[in-house]
């Protein structure tokens, strides 16, 4: 619980006593200038040449003023005496509103201490309907005082993160409000319903959608760590900060249209039903590492500031249609599934190493404006590139292409750099534009490569590379394209040679053809 604020009276400086010599000096002063007053006129009426009466007169009226301003000083004096008595009442005055402030609010806060206590002491009884009423009224509590808004969300959140096992007999990938009905465990039951009730809480009041403004608590955290979540709905809500590691998601989840405004943390988390986390907006760091979705997933149309994706496994669809990454993007580690990033964002830098694609992996249209690596990629089946943007540098080194790969209709602005990839199916690269060059070393197509209308301004250069399939360079007579130490298993498999180059009429000592160059003939007139 947040402490009291102190009292404006603690600030205020102390009343000093007005002495007794104060005042007798004050008085000796002010006769003192009373007869210094009426000396001086005398003395000047002293000086003047009248007759002796209008003297005397004069003399008089010079004591009389002499007087007044002695009795004016007196008076001077009485006013700041009596103005120093009104402000002493005003300090008494303020300084009982303040102690009557002070006790009111002491007495506010010993009420808040005894609500919350007893709401807490409620949340530990063997009763799921007793739990059930402190979850409203620490609620209610919360809402009446601002202040106490973080310290009951983390009350709820620590009972919500207490050790809870689901009923055995429930298929957790596929739990719904019926379903649940169906656990043979009464208490297990219970325990349920209490935690959905805190769970509505959170969302109830972290949604962006509330009628009412004060019903929305803003710039809350949420630490759910370890937490036990059944058919969790975070959708449309925003808070601070989300600490979600190591926890497990039962049933469907959903997180979408929800915000972050700080850092959000899924790491080592367990989806065991579907997960929806489309358009989300992570505005700080977001970490999936180590994540697992036994099922499908979605955060299409999602925007990550920071995201992390390393070692995370999809079982089912990962969707990240259209999605938005406005920093560097790690998927280091993973194991996709079926990968679908169709017209996907990746800002700056995006990162897969060692990443596994079981199923079909699909990056088509999207726009890579940093560095793209896909260093140790294994793609089981096909994989589909066809136009997408590069911007930025692109690698795959060490990838095994186990299917068809596309990357027809791409831009690479930067160029492409492939070193000891393997294309067991068929590569196409058609009408693709390699405008920063392109690099393919110690690769190897199996099947069949098509390089059909493939444009560049420099060179595109295959250094050791082993076509053992058909190979195509259909309309790119003009382009600048060079052969080191490559060959072809059959040289009538080379279709449409590039200019000036060709297979060799011999085999070579490894029983292939080599590409080599070849030099017209001059024509003479």
């Amino acid at each position: 619980m947040s402490s009291p604020k102190q009292s404006p009276a603690s600030s205020r400086n102390p009343i000093r006593m007005l002495s007794w010599r104060v005042v007798i000096a004050a008085f000796l002063v002010a006769c003192g200038l009373t007869a210094l007053t009426t000396w001086a006129l005398v003395t000047a009426t002293d000086a003047k040449t009248a007759d002796q009466a209008k003297i005397a007169t004069v003399k008089i009226n010079a004591i009389r003023t002499g007087l007044s301003v002695g009795a004016g000083i007196g008076g001077a004096m009485a006013l700041l005496l009596a103005a120093r008595k009104q402000w002493l009442g005003e300090r008494s005055q303020t300084h009982q509103e303040d102690v009557a402030n002070s006790d009111i609010m002491d007495a506010s806060e010993r009420r808040i201490t005894d609500l919350y206590g007893k709401a807490v002491d409620q949340l530990g009884s063997d009763k799921a309907a007793v739990r059930i009423g402190g979850i409203f009224a620490l609620e209610r509590l919360a809402q009446a005082n601002a202040g106490h808004r973080q310290t009951i969300i983390d009350v709820i959140c620590a009972y919500l993160r207490m050790p809870f096992s689901m009923p055995s007999e429930l298929d957790l990938g596929s739990i719904s409000a019926y379903t649940l009905q169906s656990a043979t465990d009464q208490e297990s039951q219970q325990e349920i319903q209490v935690r959905l009730t805190a769970q509505d809480f959170l969302k109830r009041r972290l949604s962006k959608k509330s009628t009412n403004l004060d019903d929305h608590w803003e710039g809350l955290r949420i630490d759910l760590t370890g937490a036990t979540l059944i058919t969790f709905n975070l959708s449309g809500c925003e808070f601070r900060e989300g600490v979600f590691s190591n926890s497990h998601f039962v049933g469907t989840t959903r997180f979408n249209s929800s915000a972050s405004t700080g850092s959000s943390t899924f790491r080592g988390a367990r989806f065991s039903g579907f997960a929806d986390f489309s358009n989300v907006d992570f505005s700080g760091r977001a970490r999936f590492d180590d994540s697992f979705y036994a099922r499908s997933c979605s955060f299409e149309e999602a925007n990550f500031d920071q995201a992390r994706f390393d070692k995370a496994t999809f079982m089912g669809e990962a969707i990240f249609n259209r999605s938005n990454f406005h920093n560097r993007a790690i998927f280091d580690d993973a194991t996709f599934s079926r990968a679908i990033f169709t017209e996907a964002d990746f800002i700056a830098d995006v990162q897969f190493l060692r990443v596994t694609f079981s199923e079909v992996a699909g990056f088509g249209q999207s726009r890579f404006r940093g560095a793209a690596t896909f260093t140790n990629c294994r793609f089981d089946k096909d994989v589909r590139f066809g136009g997408s943007r590069f911007e930025g540098r692109v690698r795959f080194r060490e990838a095994i292409f186990s299917g068809q790969a596309s990357f027809g209709e791409c831009n690479f602005l930067e160029g492409v750099y492939m070193r000891g990839a393997a294309f067991d199916d068929v590569a196409k690269f058609g009408n693709s534009k390699m405008m920063g060059g392109a690099s393919f070393r110690d690769v190897s197509f199996k099947k069949g490569a098509t390089f059909t209308g493939t444009s560049s301004s420099r060179s595109i250069t295959f250094y050791g590379v082993r076509f053992d399939g058909a190979v195509n360079f259909f309309k790119t007579e003009d382009q600048p394209i060079e052969f080191k130490n490559s060959s072809i298993q059959d040289r009538d498999q080379m279709l449409h040679s590039p200019k000036y180059w060709l297979a060799a009429s011999q085999e070579n000592s490894l029983g292939r053809y080599d590409i080599v160059r070849w030099n017209p003939p001059m024509v003479l007139p």
